[in-house]
């Protein structure tokens, strides 16, 4: 009887379950199909609300629909580039100016933080405490900065192992994060094979890994692990949100999770959720013992002072330069180094004229300390146009009967004074840079009559020779087929008429007649007979300005070479000569 009853129950049940698929279809087809029908209808009245109420719940929508809205800008900006420049051109502006700003502010903040904890003492000893402790500077310093910091968060698939995502605060390589990854798991397996009670049963789970200044905290989930590695001692907040997130990364990929074959790209958009992870609390200082970074401020103070004290002496150093380099616009002086290693030590290096400005009293006179000075002084003679004239009135002074005027820098004497004299004058204005007909002229200066010339008849011979002597050394130079006389040779010429002046007493005195021998000359090139007129012509032009002058024509006798044909000479004689001869008729 109970057999019956039982195979008359499996009968009903098999007539109910035809029952149901007439009614609903197979697998409930028709109810699915009516839904799919309206589904859109559906979801679009309710979708709004939905994304509200969740958002509001869990926070996971925005954490879900980031990764996506991420990947779209991705696309578009790669796919769509001018469109975005155009929509984003008027922002970038005020993004700019924005981002520069937040830049600034992050740096200055950062350098303050560099200098409250780098330049103190407070931070020398962090360094030393980190060096002993086998540990980075930044790692001791967040240590002794935070009470607690999460500094890694990992997602590992429980079952294979395998890091599935990892976030960091400093965005470390991942390969750290699949080596710790990795570790963990063949910790956990250890534990759990190890210390495993009995046969059935759950396995033994790790929940944390503590060393002095670091804790490893695990939560596990039914198909993954999240573990944080916090620096300082985690409180209880960490482990609550590491079990939320753990329950939302579940809630969210339940289907990725539960059919993971070792690709873990589709947990690449978990970053935010793990993000959430990420929490720190800093130590709390007292606000009325503000520290101070004297070290760092004194160095500061050093160097602003250093600079202010090195800005002071080349402000002065280029003052004092220039106000000693005036001293080489003084006529006569050339300053050839200067040299400022102190203020109090300078070398001066010059050249002076011996009548230019004395240096010590120049620098008196400016105001200058000339036991500062280290001068090296070298004379040199000077051709300064105001250096020539205090030099020239030295000379003249020594002849009371002579006067002078400078016209157009040429110096002109007047008065009366004899031969010997005259002579040494002349002699004297020409070492000192004066010479006749360039910068000096004589035509106004009279010689006195030598019966007054109280000298012996071997000076006057002296004089005499020395006058022919000068007069030979004349020459001029003319161009090419040419047989004018120029400038040049018109001063040359003045200097010349100036000597046979000097020359007329003396012969009286001695009893010699002289004349003077004009001769005209020309170069090999051209025609023989052409060049043979040209040199009388030289010469016949020499001869008229000299009697024009005043010299007696018959003191002058010219005469014309022609061409010279002497080697290494003939391309380079085109000239006129000049030469003195004389007899004595007593």
């Amino acid at each position: 009887m109970p057999t019956d009853a039982a195979t008359e129950h499996t009968e009903s049940e098999q007539q109910l379950e035809k029952v149901r698929e007439l009614l609903l279809g197979k697998e409930n087809s028709r109810i699915t199909a009516s839904i799919q029908k309206d589904a859109r209808s559906i979801v679009a009245e309710v979708i709004t609300e939905a994304l509200h109420d969740r958002q509001q719940k869990d926070n996971s929508v925005n954490k879900v629909l980031q990764p996506f809205i991420e990947d779209s800008v991705k696309h578009s900006v790669a796919h769509n580039s001018e469109q975005m420049v155009s929509s984003l051109y008027p922002l970038v502006g005020s993004l700019v100016r924005k981002s520069v700003a937040a830049f600034l502010s992050d740096f200055m903040e950062k350098t303050n933080q560099l200098l409250e904890n780098s330049l103190t003492i407070k931070g020398l000893k962090w360094r030393f405490k980190a060096r002993q402790s086998g540990v980075s500077y930044a790692q001791y310093a967040a240590s002794q900065t935070f009470v607690y910091r999460v500094e890694h968060v990992f997602l590992i698939h429980r079952e294979t192992g395998l890091l599935l995502n990892a976030v960091a605060l400093d965005n470390e390589n991942k390969s750290d994060a699949d080596i710790v990854s990795a570790m963990l798991t063949a910790i956990n397996d250890f534990v759990g094979d190890s210390f495993l009670s009995a046969q059935e049963g759950p396995k033994e789970q790790l929940q944390s890994v503590s060393t002095d200044n670091f804790n490893l905290l695990i939560k596990p989930g039914p198909s993954a692990l999240v573990v944080a590695a916090v620096s300082g001692n985690p409180p209880q907040s960490i482990s609550n949100q590491l079990q939320l997130t753990l329950e939302r990364i579940h809630s969210l990929y339940f289907d990725e999770l539960n059919n993971f074959n070792g690709d873990n790209q589709h947990f690449d958009t978990a970053d935010n959720i793990l993000r959430d992870c990420l929490l720190s609390e800093e130590k709390i200082k007292p606000s009325h013992k503000k520290k101070i970074p004297w070290f760092a401020w004194s160095i500061v103070l050093l160097a602003l002072c250093y600079t202010t004290y090195q800005t002071f002496d080349w402000v002065k150093s280029t003052q004092l330069h220039k106000k000693i380099m005036r001293l080489d616009s003084q006529p006569g002086v050339i300053i050839k180094q200067l040299k400022i290693n102190q203020l109090d030590n300078i070398k001066l290096d010059i050249l002076r004229d011996p009548d230019a400005v004395n240096i010590t009293d120049w620098l008196n006179s400016n105001e200058l300390q000339p036991s500062t000075f280290t001068i090296v002084e070298r004379s040199y003679h000077s051709l300064d146009q105001k250096i020539l004239q205090q030099r020239a009135q030295r000379i003249i002074s020594a002849y009371p009967s002579i006067s002078s005027t400078w016209q157009n820098n040429s110096l002109a004497l007047a008065g009366t004074l004899d031969l010997i004299k005259t002579e040494q004058l002349i002699n004297a204005l020409a070492i000192a840079g004066l010479t006749q007909g360039e910068n000096l002229t004589t035509a106004q200066l009279q010689l006195t009559s030598t019966e007054h010339i109280a000298t012996s008849q071997q000076i006057k011979q002296q004089l005499f020779n020395q006058l022919i002597g000068r007069i030979a050394s004349i020459q001029l130079n003319f161009s090419v087929a040419s047989g004018d006389i120029t400038a040049k040779m018109q001063r040359s010429l003045n200097r010349l008429y100036q000597y046979i002046k000097q020359l007329a007493p003396i012969a009286d005195d001695l009893g010699i007649d002289f004349g003077l021998l004009i001769i005209g000359s020309s170069d090999n090139t051209g025609n023989k007979a052409a060049n043979d007129i040209l040199s009388m012509n030289r010469a016949n032009n020499t001869a008229d300005i000299l009697l024009s002058k005043g010299i007696a024509k018959d003191k002058i006798y010219v005469v014309g070479l022609g061409q010279i044909d002497i080697v290494n000479i003939s391309s380079t004689s085109r000239s006129v000569m000049f030469n003195v001869i004389y007899t004595n008729h007593h």
